[in-house]
């Protein structure tokens, strides 16, 4: 049945939201807010990068970051509940993806453990910026396996016209219901800018029937201001996000309902000086810092594991005037985190962690039509626990990207990398129980830098009305990270401990460890119009992606993606357009040796949108289903792909006004 419905798909299309089409065609009319100051068009750009704008992320409004992003190619999600669902680029995730917003990190602790949800609000960004593979270069050792910024307009960097937006949704699976509004203007030198969006849901249901305590909700405000003029601008911004939400029940011990309180208070202040000094264009500064607290409970009255987490984040660029033929920036980075876990099921102790970064960027027009960058950086990193001695780690990264235009429809990039990334504090110091993912964790002080050895290559091409872009990839990373099973018994299988680490008891005993892994693997996608006349536009495109990963012993890693293959068709016709896409999730067998394997399925999704009014005031109500077929997915990425499957058969309507 499941391959007749391909057939059928791949006959008819579908629609699979990216922009690789519009990347090819418009690097002109694009820019990377992730990118230093005056290196920010894509004309020149070699890495491969993914750039969605407000329209393409209204098509995929998620409730996370995760969900959002989760059909990009090269992209899928680690979900572990509704509200917790970081990404995951190429294969990679945790602490080796950065999210940034605005270009900040999000300072949360989301990376410490899946069932953290990480405090960025994506219905309020403006675009999310996806570059994948080691981007450490500019925004240090976290970036490693990619980079994902979500850029809002909450610091305006101009005077904007005064708007107000209302949008509001609601999804019948799971009940969720969301407002959001977003106001900004200007008057003279001065601009604001004001946005809050509250979620509400429910617990979801999968094909199977309902997932117990998978509800959530949240609650998110923001407001900036800027003073704008000739010589550049200066701006602040404050920002709070509440969230509870559920961890989906364990169907071993149904009398447990833990859930999650986080919250966080986070204050931002960026500018930028255009031509400060002689031999300098302009120098930028972006600040963040940031109040975070969860507490994780055990049920409705008894409070566990607490997490504090206060950072600091800086970064200074400056822009130098040409020097022969480069042009390009140097900089700094500074950071400082204060991280505590405190409670009966605390694995983490206090830990103070320090950086400090210099880096360098230049770019040079080799000919008319090859573009090269190169730059290297240079990170300092102090982690100093309360019970256990300082670690310090020196990390070095380089990297260096060609781009060779052959015409202006078509385009080579290759990209090379060596990436450095040190130790978290959890890979460090745990020494205790984890009770989402069922382990008793532990840290060894002693581990050594991971380094990625990467080369990307890039093509892209263009003619008449049909376009394709492939991207192959391959990474070496010596002393690779990663938490493997114990049998101190030798009977076979991992060690089964108690809450002490000591005593036989429900959770599987794990140490992280260090070996050589190689992955490699592509994303392509194919786009073209099939029709373009009177009754409207319609365009096909096809997506693929995969990844293999594998230690220097032959075993595979643990939830790495599995192969993947999309199709669809989109319609436009005035103020109407609609799409229908199908994504095809091959089965994952190539497994660690305590992973079971995970089967395919397929999803089925359609949308439809209508602009009653447009002028200006804009009225548009939307249409959206998902997972049409009610398939039984299970996420191979997800450490609770047993008990947490995928969404089922839903609805969702809404509209936005603009006034």
């Amino acid at each position: 049945m499941k391959f007749h419905i391909i057939g059928i798909f791949i006959l008819i299309g579908g629609l699979i939201q990216n922009v690789h089409c519009e990347e090819a065609t418009t690097f002109e009319e694009l820019t990377v807010s992730a990118r230093p100051i005056g290196l920010q068009s894509l004309e020149h750009l070699a890495r491969p990068i993914t750039i969605l704008n407000r329209e393409e992320l209204s098509k995929r409004q998620a409730e996370t970051i995760g969900e959002t992003l989760l059909d990009i190619p090269g992209v899928t999600t680690n979900r572990f509940s509704p509200l917790a669902s970081r990404p995951i680029i190429r294969g990679l995730g945790g602490t080796r993806v950065h999210i940034l917003e605005n270009g900040v990190g999000s300072m949360d602790v989301s990376t410490i453990s899946a069932d953290h949800a990480v405090t960025i609000e994506p219905i309020q960004a403006e675009k999310i910026e996806i570059f994948r593979g080691p981007s450490t270069l500019l925004y240090g050792s976290e970036a490693t396996g990619g980079l994902i910024n979500v850029v809002t307009n909450r610091i305006p960097e101009y005077i904007p016209k005064f708007n107000n937006k209302i949008y509001s949704s609601y999804d019948v699976n799971p009940l969720e219901k969301l407002i959001s509004i977003q106001s900004e203007g200007g008057h003279d030198k001065w601009a604001f800018h004001l946005d809050g969006t509250k979620r509400d849901a429910k617990n979801y249901a999968s094909k199977n029937g309902q997932i117990d305590n998978s509800f959530y909700e949240t609650l998110n405000f923001n407001f900036g201001t800027s003073y704008i003029d000739d010589w550049g601008f200066l701006g602040i911004a404050f920002g709070h996000f509440d969230s509870t939400h559920g961890v989906p029940l364990n169907p071993e011990d149904p009398s447990e309902l833990p859930f999650i309180e986080s919250e966080q208070d986070r204050i931002d202040l960026s500018g930028k000086i255009n031509q400060p000094l002689p031999g300098i264009k302009a120098a930028a500064l972006q600040l963040g810092y940031n109040d975070y607290t969860h507490t994780e409970f055990e049920d409705a009255t008894t409070a566990g594991t607490v997490f504090d987490n206060e950072q600091f984040d800086t970064r200074i660029e400056i822009q130098h005037n040409p020097l022969g033929m480069f042009n390009g920036i140097i900089g700094t980075q500074f950071g400082y985190r204060n991280l505590s876990a405190v409670g009966e099921e605390a694995f983490l102790p206090k830990t103070k962690t320090n950086t400090v970064a210099a880096f360098i960027l230049e770019e040079t027009d080799i000919t008319d039509s090859v573009y090269l960058d190169i730059g290297g950086r240079f990170e300092h990193k102090e982690d100093n626990p309360t019970n256990a001695s300082k670690v310090t780690n020196n990390m070095y990264s380089i990297s260096s990207g060609l781009r060779w235009d052959f015409n202006k429809n078509t385009m080579l990039g290759i990209n090379m990398s060596r990436s450095q990334r040190g130790p978290s504090s959890e890979e460090l110091f745990s020494n205790g129980p984890h009770i989402a993912t069922g382990t008793f964790e532990q840290g060894q002080s002693n581990l050594d830098v991971e380094t990625a050895n990467s080369l990307d290559l890039t093509l892209s091409k263009t003619y008449e009305i049909w376009q394709w872009n492939m991207s192959l990839f391959t990474n070496y990373i010596e002393d690779f990270i990663f938490l493997q099973g114990l049998d101190l018994d030798n009977d076979g299988s991992v060690d089964q401990v108690d809450e002490t680490g000591n005593a036989a008891g429900e959770f599987q005993l794990l140490q992280y460890q260090q070996d050589n892994v190689v992955m490699y693997g592509f994303e392509a996608s194919f786009d073209t119009n099939l029709f373009s006349g009177n009754y409207g536009q319609l365009d096909l495109n096809l997506f693929g992606d995969y990844v293999r990963a594998e230690r220097e012993n032959g075993d595979n890693l643990p939830r790495i993606s599995p192969a993947r293959f999309g199709s669809g068709l989109s319609y436009n016709y005035k103020k109407f357009n609609a799409g229908i896409n199908f994504t095809n999730i091959f089965a994952q067998k190539d497994n660690d040796v305590l992973e079971t394997d995970t089967d395919g399925y397929s999803v089925l999704n359609m949308n439809a949108n209508y602009n009653v009014l447009s002028g200006k005031q804009d009225l548009n109500i939307f249409l959206k289903m998902t997972n049409i077929l009610n398939e039984d997915g299970r996420l191979h990425t997800s450490f609770i792909k047993d008990r947490a499957p995928i969404k089922g058969r839903s609805i969702m309507v809404g509209f936005q006004v603009d006034f």
